[in-house]
C-alpha cells in the first residue's frame, strides 16, 4: 500500500524550499485559537466588575484603575511585540503570550487577598493580549498561505485572525458573566476554566511550524520601515484614519448607546446587556462580508467600514433626539457591523502592504491606533459634563467624515504594484 499521503511535501515559497507535512496544512487554526483564548482571558474581567464591587466592596475608581492598568501593559506590548516577532519569530512569542495569560488568571484568583493580585493580573493580561495580537495575528496570516496552506484564498489570514480575536473578546465576557452569576466560586471558576482550556493549547502550539526562518530573521535588523515608503505612506494615508474607529464603533455600540438613550429607567441594565450582545454578535457575523468587499485596487473595505460607523452615529443621534430605544439598538447593530468591517479591512490592508520583516510591526501599530477608540466612552462621559450628548455625537460625525474624506482621497494611492498587476489580469 502506498504511503504517499504520509510523506512530507516539499514546496517552494518566495525562492526557498519548505517541507510541509500534511498534518500541518491547517496549522493556522491552533495559532488563531491562541488569539481567541488570550482575548477571552483578557475580557472576562469585564463581566466580573459588578461582582467585585458588590462582594469585595471595591470602589468605582479602583475598578476603573484596573481597566486602565491593562492598557498600560497592552500598548507597549503591541508596539514592541510585533517588531520583536519580526526579528526573532512568531511561535515563541505566541507561546509566551498564552503562558502569561494563564499566569494573569492565576494572579486574579487571589482577589480575596486584596487588590494587588488583580492589578498584577490585569497588567499581565494587557501584555499577553498585546503580544498575541501583534505576533499571532502575523503568524496566522503566514500559516494561511503557501507553503503551509495551499488551498486558502488571498486574505484568508486576516479574516481568520480577526474572526477568532473577535470571538474571544465576545466569549470572555459572556462565559465569565454566566459563571459569575450562576456557578459556585465566582472569584475562581472563570479563571480556572480559562487556564484549563489553555493547557492543551500550549502543547499544540508548541508543535506548529515557525514561519520566520533564520535567513529571513536578519532582514528585520537591516531594513527599517523607512526603506519601504509605500507601506509607510499607505499606512498613514488609509489605515491610520480608519483604525481608531475599529473599537470606537464597538465601544459606542455597547457602552455609549445604553448610557445616552433617555428614558430607560430601571430597564437600563437589561438594555445594556442586549446592546452588548447585538454589537459584538454582529461584529463577528459581518466579517465574511468584509473579506468579499476587499480589493487591492482601492481602500474600499476601510471606506465601507468607516461609512458604516458614520451611519451608526447618525442613527444614534436620531435615537437620542426621538427618545427611541429601539432605534438605539439598531445603532448598536450598525456599530457592530462597522467594527467587524474595519477590523478585517485594516488587517487585509496591512498584510497586503507589509514585507515579511515588518508585518508584526505594522500589525502592532494598527492595533495600537485601534485601541485609541476604547477611550470613546470615557471621552463622551467627560464631555457630557459641559456639552449635551446630541452635540457630542454630532462632533463625532464630523470626525468620522474627516476620516472618510482622508481614506477616499488616498484610496488608490501607494498601492502595492505587483498585486495590482495580478488583480488586473
Amino acid at each position: 500500500m502506498s504511503r504517499a499521503s504520509d510523506s512530507a511535501d516539499p514546496q517552494r515559497c518566495e525562492g526557498r524550499i519548505v517541507t510541509v507535512h500534511p498534518g500541518r496544512k491547517r496549522a493556522w487554526f491552533p495559532a488563531a485559537l491562541s488569539l481567541m483564548l488570550v482575548g477571552w482571558g483578557a475580557n472576562q474581567f469585564v463581566s466580573l466588575l459588578v461582582f467585585y464591587r458588590q462582594e469585595h466592596g471595591f470602589s468605582e475608581l479602583m475598578v476603573t484603575s484596573m481597566l486602565g492598568i491593562y492598557v498600560v501593559g497592552l500598548v507597549p506590548a503591541l508596539l514592541l511585540g510585533g517588531r520583536y516577532s519580526d526579528r526573532t519569530g512568531r511561535k515563541h512569542i505566541t507561546l509566551f503570550a498564552i503562558g502569561l495569560s494563564m499566569a494573569a488568571n492565576v494572579a486574579m484568583m487571589g482577589s480575596v487577598f486584596g487588590t494587588f493580585p488583580l492589578f498584577a493580573g490585569r497588567f499581565m493580561a494587557g501584555i499577553a493580549t498585546g503580544l498575541a495580537m501583534a505576533a499571532a495575528t502575523s503568524w496566522v496570516k503566514e500559516l494561511s498561505q503557501a507553503p503551509w496552506d495551499t488551498t486558502s484564498a488571498a486574505g484568508s489570514g486576516a479574516r481568520r485572525a480577526s474572526l477568532l480575536t473577535s470571538a474571544g473578546f465576545w466569549l470572555g465576557p459572556v462565559v465569565g458573566g454566566l459563571l459569575a452569576n450562576y456557578a459556585p466560586a465566582p472569584a475562581i471558576l472563570p479563571f480556572a476554566l480559562h487556564i484549563i482550556l489553555c493547557v492543551p493549547l500550549l502543547f499544540i502550539v508548541a508543535k506548529l511550524p515557525e514561519t520566520r526562518i533564520a535567513s529571513e530573521l536578519g532582514d528585520a535588523h537591516h531594513v527599517p520601515l523607512e526603506h519601504h515608503p509605500h507601506s509607510a505612506r499607505r499606512f498613514g494615508a488609509v489605515v491610520a484614519p480608519a483604525a481608531p474607529w475599529v473599537f470606537a464603533a464597538g465601544t459606542t455600540g455597547f457602552a455609549v448607546v445604553p448610557a445616552v438613550i433617555p428614558g430607560l429607567g430601571d430597564g437600563r441594565l437589561a438594555y445594556a446587556t442586549l446592546a452588548v450582545a447585538i454589537t459584538l454578535g454582529l461584529g463577528v457575523l459581518i466579517q465574511p462580508l468584509a473579506r468579499r468587499l476587499d480589493t487591492v485596487l482601492s481602500a474600499r473595505s476601510l471606506l465601507t467600514g468607516t461609512t458604516t460607523a458614520f451611519v451608526g452615529l447618525a442613527t444614534l443621534l436620531a435615537a437620542i433626539l426621538l427618545h427611541n430605544p429601539a432605534l438605539g439598538l439598531v445603532a448598536s447593530g450598525i456599530f457592530g457591523c462597522a467594527n467587524g468591517l474595519l477590523m478585517v479591512g485594516g488587517l487585509l490592508e496591512i498584510q497586503r502592504m507589509a514585507a515579511p520583516h515588518e508585518l508584526g510591526q505594522l500589525t502592532g501599530y494598527f492595533y495600537t491606533l485601534a485601541y485609541v477608540g476604547f477611550l470613546t466612552p470615557t471621552i463622551v462621559a467627560l464631555l457630557a459634563q459641559w456639552i449635551t450628548t446630541s452635540w457630542i455625537i454630532a462632533g463625532m460625525m464630523v470626525l468620522c467624515l474627516g476620516s472618510m474624506f482622508a481614506i477616499t482621497f488616498n484610496s488608490r494611492k501607494f498601492l502595492p504594484h505587483h498585486l495590482v498587476e495580478v488583480d488586473s489580469e
